[in-house]
């Protein structure tokens, strides 16, 4: 039996989907890839707008070293914080630039970052974490410290809330984080 290019393209395009439909690995590689290729890039919010801006609500994360971290106790600081999970492809996929961006700004002592692991198993998102040479730090809560406010629309979800405590950034979904303006956007608020 002969195949023709048609039938086999057809072909490869069903392993191709079928790959996306049922490897983790694959739809993680897939975002990454665009995010190098310029896809998924936040919108970053104006700093100068009037808007009124809400209060971030308490919450409170614990590190695998048992270090507690209230964020009511982090005003006077900017914080990054995403909430994430090892089972999902786009927080994988974005994982990266946010440790990239870390890697950056993690000596800033006006800036801190919360990777907050949404199944509060810290022994294995740290592992994960540890095995992909991150050295993002990583935080877990249960939802009585948690507000699920913070993730109710899905993860990943990112917030930057500011010195006041009020959040001035949100992304639902994936993003790429690693770029100069986004580390701009970081840094001037730290300087405000």
């Amino acid at each position: 039996m002969q195949f023709n290019r048609s039938q086999i393209g057809t072909v490869l395009m069903l392993v191709v989907v079928a790959l996306l439909l049922f490897s983790h690995r694959a739809k993680t590689w897939l975002i990454a890839g665009m995010m190098m290729l310029g896809f998924f890039n936040p919108d970053i919010p104006d700093l100068r707008s009037n808007q009124k801006l809400a209060l971030a609500p308490p919450m409170e994360v614990s590190g695998i070293n048992g270090q507690q971290i209230s964020l009511h106790k982090l005003k006077g600081k900017v914080v990054f914080v995403n909430f994430w999970a090892t089972w999902c492809a786009p927080c994988l996929a974005e994982l990266p630039s946010i440790n990239s961006l870390y890697g950056k700004l993690k000596n800033d002592t006006n800036i801190v970052f919360l990777a907050v692991d949404v199944d509060n198993d810290l022994a294995k998102s740290s592992r994960f974490l540890l095995d992909k040479g991150y050295t993002l730090p990583d935080f877990g809560g249960d939802d009585a410290h948690v507000p699920r406010f913070f993730y109710s629309e899905g993860i990943p979800s990112t917030y930057v809330i500011n010195k006041k405590g009020e959040i001035v950034f949100r992304h639902f979904n994936r993003a790429n984080y690693n770029s100069e303006k986004f580390e701009q956007f970081i840094l001037e608020l730290s300087k405000l």
